[in-house]
Order: C-alpha cells, then sequence, then structure tokens
C-alpha cells in the first residue's frame, strides 16, 4: 500500500500542479475568484507533499526522517483546515456576483479552521489528534475523532451556503460544486474506517480538477468574452459621444468668441480638448477610473454647453463623495441627456442638477433635470442617445456590479440613479 498510495498522492500532486501552472502563467485577469481558485491548488500541494513525507519516512530511523515525519503530518493536518476555509471563499466569491452572503457563515468557517489548527499543533507535544512513536512510526491519538468531526463541521457549513442560496446557482454550477464537498467527504470516511489507503488527496484532486474544467474554465471564457463586449462597448459610446453637430457647434463658438472675448474662447478650447481627451482615453481604458477623473470630464462638457446655451443652461453641483471609482463614460452620457433632452426642452431653459452621497453598501450618484420628461429625441441625436444608455448599463454591470435606474414625470422632468455597490472585504 505503500507504494500505492506514494503513486497516488504523486499523480493528484501533477494534476493540482498543472492546473496551479496554468492559472498563474496565463496572462488573463487575475481577479478574486480565480485567485481563490489558485490559492486552493497552491494548499492541495501542500496538503499532499506532507503525505507524501508520511508515506516515504514513516518506519525508518534515519536522522532526518522522525524531523520530516513530524513536519509531514503537521503541514497536512493543517492544510485540510486551511484547503476548506478556501473553499469556503471560492464558494462565497462564487456567489458573489449574483448574492451577499451573510458573513456569519465565514466567521464560523474561519473559527472552525482556527480551532481545527490549533489542535494540530498543540498534538506534536500532547498528542491529542495524532502522536509520532519513538520507531518513527504515525499513530492516531485519542482525540482523533476530533480532529474529523470538525472539518465535518466545515463541510456542513459549505452544504448549508449551497442549500440557502441554491436558488442563485445553475443546476449544472450545482452540482460540479457539490463535488468538492461530496468526494472528499466520502474519501475521509473510506480513510478513517481503513487506515492506509491514502484517498483524500485524490478525492481532493479530482474535485478541484472537476471544477477547473466544467466552472473556471467556462468563466474565464465568459470573461473574455465579456472584455470583447466592452470593447465594442467603448468604441461605440465613444463614437456616440463624438457628434457632428455638437463638434460644428463648439468650433463655432470658440470662432465668435475669438473675436469678441479670446480669454473665454481659450477657456472654451481648454474644455473641448478636456472633453475630446477622454473620449479618446476610454478606447484603452479596461478598468474603472476614480470619480473626481469623471467627474471633471462632465464638467467639461457642462461648460462646453454653457457656453453655447448662456442663460438658457443653469447646471448644480452637490458632490458628497470622490474616493470611489466608476466605469469612464458612465456620468457624462447621462448628464447629457439631461440636457439635451431634459434642460433644453424648455423652451426658456432648465437646470441640470448632479450629486453624490454615500451610502453603507453603495456610492450613488444622481443626475437630475427639469426638463418635460422623455419624450421624442431630436433629430440631431438619432439612436445615440439610447447606444449610450444601454452601453453605460452594461458597462456598469460588468465592471462594478452597478445599476442605471432611470424615471421620467411628464411636465416635472427625469431623474437618473447610478448605483455603485461597496467591494465587500473579506479577511
Amino acid at each position: 500500500m505503500r507504494i500505492a498510495n506514494v503513486i497516488l498522492d504523486s499523480y493528484s500532486a501533477v494534476v493540482s500542479l498543472i492546473m496551479l501552472f496554468y492559472l498563474v502563467g496565463g496572462k488573463r485577469k487575475k481577479d478574486r475568484l480565480r485567485r481563490g481558485f489558485i490559492l486552493m491548488c497552491a494548499i492541495n500541494v501542500l496538503m499532499i507533499i506532507g503525505d507524501l513525507s508520511n508515506w516515504l519516512c514513516e518506519g525508518f530511523s534515519h536522522s532526518w526522517f522522525p524531523v520530516a515525519l513530524r513536519s509531514g503530518v503537521l503541514l497536512f493536518w493543517v492544510c485540510t483546515s486551511l484547503l476548506l476555509l478556501a473553499f469556503t471563499n471560492y464558494l462565497i466569491e462564487y456567489l458573489a456576483p449574483k448574492i451577499r452572503i451573510h458573513r456569519y457563515f465565514w466567521r464560523v468557517a474561519l473559527v472552525l479552521a482556527g480551532m481545527h489548527i490549533v489542535g494540530c499543533v498543540l498534538s506534536l507535544w500532547n498528542g491529542m489528534f495524532f502522536t509520532i512513536t519513538a520507531e518513527n512510526c504515525y499513530q492516531r491519538g485519542p482525540f482523533f475523532w476530533l480532529s474529523q468531526f470538525i472539518p465535518f463541521l466545515i463541510y456542513v457549513l459549505d452544504a448549508a451556503i449551497f442549500i440557502v442560496y441554491r436558488k442563485s446557482l445553475l443546476r449544472k454550477d450545482f452540482m460540479i460544486l457539490t463535488s468538492y464537498i461530496a468526494l472528499p467527504l466520502l474519501t475521509e470516511i473510506i480513510q478513517m474506517s481503513h487506515y492506509g489507503i491514502a484517498l483524500l488527496n485524490t478525492g481532493v484532486s479530482l474535485s478541484l480538477l472537476i471544477i477547473f474544467i466544467n466552472i473556471q474554465s467556462e468563466r474565464e471564457l465568459r470573461m473574455e468574452r465579456q472584455e470583447k463586449e466592452l470593447t465594442e462597448a467603448r468604441i461605440d459610446i465613444m463614437l456616440s459621444q463624438i457628434k457632428p453637430h455638437f463638434l460644428y457647434n463648439t468650433l463655432t463658438v470658440i470662432r465668435r468668441q475669438c473675436d469678441i472675448d479670446p480669454k473665454q474662447a481659450k477657456k472654451t478650447l481648454e474644455n473641448f480638448t478636456l472633453f475630446l481627451r477622454a473620449n479618446m482615453d476610454s478606447l484603452s481604458s479596461k478598468t474603472p477610473i476614480p470619480f473626481e477623473q469623471e467627474l471633471k470630464h462632465t464638467k467639461s462638457y457642462l461648460a462646453i454647453e454653457q457656453q453655447r446655451q448662456q442663460d438658457r443652461l443653469h447646471v448644480l453641483y452637490e458632490i458628497g463623495v470622490l474616493a470611489f471609482s466608476i466605469p469612464p463614460l458612465t456620468v457624462q452620457p447621462i448628464v447629457e441627456n439631461a440636457v439635451r433632452h431634459g434642460a433644453l426642452c424648455r423652451e426658456d431653459g432648465g437646470t441640470v442638477l448632479l450629486r453624490t452621497e454615500e451610502t453603507d453598501s453603495a456610492y450613488i450618484i444622481t443626475v437630475q433635470d427639469d426638463g418635460l420628461g422623455i419624450g421624442p429625441a431630436p433629430a440631431e441625436s438619432g439612436n445615440c442617445s439610447h447606444i449610450g444608455i444601454v452601453n453605460v448599463r452594461r458597462r456598469l454591470a460588468i465592471l462594478c456590479r452597478g445599476t442605471l435606474e432611470i424615471e421620467s414625470t411628464p411636465g416635472v422632468g427625469t431623474t437618473a440613479v447610478i448605483t455603485i455597490p461597496k467591494e465587500e472585504r473579506r479577511l
């Protein structure tokens, strides 16, 4: 059995290392879920190394074998609880885009894993979970049952997450993820009742391979599709923002100002340059930018419109918070809609309000106008307004799980609310 167990462990280590090197060496974005899976593979490799020292060193009396055996056994036992803790974190991260998991699950898993690790370390002196005899042999301690019961409770906790949030999982994903509970638990039961058979590492590695092939790889393909969609969306929204009429009208304003107010012409030209630069920069931006940067772009646009419309356009700013990130070209298109399809729809013009605020769970951006409500778009706009709103919603959802809600009341005006949820920090 010693040779068979070494072969099984070695095979499991190779499988885990292949997945680990693939994920670490890949050029794809290393998001939190992917990093969680990398951590699981790394811990599994360490657990296998610890188990291999058991089979390779047990019963031999070489001078360094007892140290290697004690170190390996401790590494194996500690990694058992760490691996379950890492899977709990992976499961929570997997569900995070769909639903917010109660912190209770993570805290309980953390406490149980901590208790197990403390017991493993103490066993080196009191032998409660395991002992190493004078003959350099591994033996189960009097509280071996407790060492198995604590990980079992973490299994139960993970199963509870599946049960409570099962509606947020596709049936296929549910079955694949539960394999990580079923296979290791089954092999652990066999290993407990028949000492000498090393099946736990094989069961864990097989479960990781199933998750990797069916979920992790599919998710990476989905991320690649989303990145392609984001690139197309950036191009669409950039093109929708650079409208011929807007360019011509702005240049006409600058030319007229050059004759009557050169200083103001210089300022308008500076705002126009900042506006164009922000639109072009959006093509290369693949991640959210500081809101302060988006606000600067929006103010450049509004300053140009105020120069064009003079007293017909009034702008109010109520900026309560700046320290958060947002996809580029998110606020400015909504503000533009408020100007062109809201405030300027009134004969005597109107007002646009831009407000930001912070709650316990999110950042809120409100764009409000006192126009006539959403109606037929002016001929100048074509379908650009629709394209802008669709792309804003798409990029908000993909890049920061944000939402855009628009409410319009005829004769009163339109209110657009962007919600950026805060990223929950987990230890």
